[in-house]
């Protein structure tokens, strides 16, 4: 059984100095107050007598938390010369513990580039809003310490402002707050791993819920008459654009993944387009080419004509102002590049596909469990919609 000590068990540690009277019970280093009855575990620790409040004064709750106890009140005893490490830090400095957090994950092969980017700036998130934790003792970092970071880190956030950006939020947004608080139990859990700390302190920080939005996606003919306006817009790369709107929302790409892709990794004799991911390592994926993929393909190399098979297919790398505009025109709120991943997903659900098959089209890991949360909605949605036309 698990035990966390309360803050308010700290403040009592050293009650026997103070005159209370103890009652011996026939458990080893357990013991009942007198005065109200409240079982304590009473350990000698580096010739030092101390007391902790079990919070129970039932006496076989309190022998099921005494082992705990004793290990979490072993476990902060001071050393008496911390060993100095190579960076000036001691041994037991939570700094020592982020840089082995750090060089974990520059040499773990299996995180993408962005996933370790991500990770790199929740590091320094958490410095940033707990300026002195580097320098602390990990032993010395109690569980309210690790909630009042991270209280403080969600409502006042790091300062940071983007260059050129338009509108401010003050704190941090709820996936950023998130990360921090997997990363910081991440830091934690090597200096447990280690032997330097008994629990892990940040163990019980909670994530905060993400908010996801609905989605609010373009119909059919409001889907062609964006591309319609894209590819007549008066611009040099036009066609380009809209051929790049087409093929993120008949392959359900992510535009990294989709700028990436050259002609070689088309197989038209079996019909298969082989992604490499580009968010883990995992997303690398074959799928079907979908009919209005296959037709925007052939379009495409009819209007070019001949090109080398390690050229790329698309010749923009973002079409972002160009659907914004377009969106503008047609009357429609404005769509992102990854809109168009959820219109693709969207569509193939409409159509009948089950999610865990869109799933794997989208290079998801985790079985459909996250389609299941941002689409599920949808297959309800058109069940309704599915049973109106049902007739005896």
């Amino acid at each position: 059984m698990a035990f966390s000590i309360p803050l308010r068990c700290t403040l009592r540690v050293g009650a026997a100095k103070r005159g209370r009277g103890w009652q011996r019970t026939n458990v080893t280093n357990l013991v009942r107050s007198k005065r109200d009855g409240e079982h304590f575990a009473r350990v000698t620790v580096n010739g030092r007598q101390k007391c902790l409040s079990l919070e129970t004064k039932v006496f076989s709750v309190a022998r099921l938390r005494l082992g705990d106890a004793e290990k979490e009140m072993r476990s902060g005893a001071a050393s008496p010369s911390p060993r100095r490490n190579g960076t000036g830090g001691t041994e037991t400095s939570v700094a020592r513990f982020i840089g082995l957090y750090n060089e974990r994950t520059r040499l773990d092969s299996s995180l993408a580039p962005n996933s370790k980017l991500r990770r790199e700036i929740s590091v320094k998130a958490i410095v940033k809003t707990w300026p002195d934790l580097p320098n602390r003792d990990a032993r010395r970092v109690a569980p309210a310490d690790c909630q009042s970071w991270a209280a403080r880190a969600f409502t006042e956030g790091t300062g940071f402002v983007a260059p050129n950006v338009r509108t401010t939020r003050r704190g941090m947004s709820v996936s950023a707050h998130n990360k921090c608080v997997d990363t910081l139990k991440a830091i934690f859990e090597i200096a447990r791993e280690e032997g330097v700390i008994y629990k892990n302190p940040a163990s019980q920080l909670a994530k905060r819920a993400i908010r996801r939005k609905r989605l609010d996606l373009p119909s059919s003919d409001q889907f062609q008459a964006i591309v319609r306006s894209v590819s007549t817009i008066r611009a040099r790369r036009s066609k380009d654009c809209a051929d790049m709107v087409r093929f993120l929302a008949y392959s359900g790409a992510r535009l990294r993944e989709a700028t990436a892709l050259r002609w070689s990794d088309f197989d038209l004799a079996r019909n298969r387009l082989t992604i490499a991911g580009t968010k883990t390592a995992s997303s690398d994926r074959t799928i079907p080419i979908f009919p209005p993929l296959a037709a925007l393909v052939a379009e495409m190399r009819a209007r070019r004509g001949p090109e080398p098979a390690d050229s790329h297919i698309l010749r923009v790398k973002e079409c972002l102002g160009a659907l914004k505009s377009a969106c503008r025109r047609v009357g429609i709120r404005h769509l992102t590049h990854h809109d168009l991943r959820h219109l693709f997903a969207t569509s193939c659900i409409e159509s009948g596909v089950d999610v865990p098959t869109v799933s794997r089209w989208l290079g998801h890991s985790d079985g459909g469990a996250l389609a299941m949360k941002t689409y599920g909605h949808l297959r309800q949605e058109h069940s309704d919609t599915q049973a109106a036309k049902v007739h005896f």
